[in-house]
């Protein structure tokens, strides 16, 4: 009898990890590069994934939460003039017009309580924004 509930716990271990181990993590490494265009067409496709993107900066905006948290906004616009906007925690060294890579979670909407959503929106806090000219 003890054989077989020995059995029975280290089979359970062993599907445990195996779960665990076939979640993905989201690392920045496995973010999928596609184009805001892309990304627009086929958002259900990419909705809650790690993406990386390259645009144009448009609209940076830099601020200060009521929790003394800095965070830079911005909108990310690709050849096609398709435009996703992009969230990161820190003051990022961008400025309008800046090619950047944007390697970030996407999220086709955003619920951020009380009172705010935000559509196709990156949110790089993950990953990152790299300024490539």
């Amino acid at each position: 009898m003890r054989t077989n509930k020995t059995k029975i716990f280290s089979l359970l271990i062993t599907l445990i990890a195996i779960y665990l181990l076939s979640i993905p993590t989201g690392a920045p490494g496995q973010a999928i590069k596609t184009t805001p265009a892309e990304i627009l067409q086929s958002a259900d496709k990419y909705d809650g994934k790690m993406v990386q993107v390259e645009g144009q900066v448009v609209s940076p905006n830099f601020r200060t939460s009521k929790r003394g948290n800095a965070y830079t906004t911005f909108k990310v616009t690709d050849s096609q003039k398709s435009t996703l906007s992009v969230f990161s925690f820190g003051t990022l060294t961008i400025k309008e017009g800046d090619t950047v890579k944007v390697m970030g979670r996407f999220q086709k909407v955003k619920h951020v309580p009380p009172r705010y959503t935000f559509y196709n929106e990156i949110d790089a806090s993950e990953g990152g924004v790299e300024r490539i000219k």
